[in-house]
């Protein structure tokens, strides 16, 4: 899967599965998803459980930091970090 496919495949989680009720066109790889509060810790370990189910990535204690969840950006190339295929 490529970062694009993998960009919009979290975007659509977003949208879908954390309820996300803004306008889904600001939601572009560098929308700051924490500084808006789009994402919280629960939404963070959301994404991780989606990212280790459908990307097949193992997403260690120590890659729990902010910066690899601030954007759909950062989510992704923390996902290419792990599974670089």
């Amino acid at each position: 899967m490529t970062a694009m496919n993998r960009e919009q495949a979290l975007r659509n989680f977003i949208i879908e599965e954390l309820h996300y009720t803004g306008d889904p066109v600001v939601l572009t790889a560098d929308y700051p998803l924490l500084d808006t509060e789009t994402i919280d810790s629960l939404g963070i370990y959301s994404i991780v459980t989606y990212c280790e189910d459908d990307f097949g990535v193992q997403i260690d204690d120590e890659d729990l930091v902010p910066e690899n969840f601030e954007t759909i950006g950062d989510i992704v190339r923390l996902i290419s970090q792990k599974r670089p295929d």
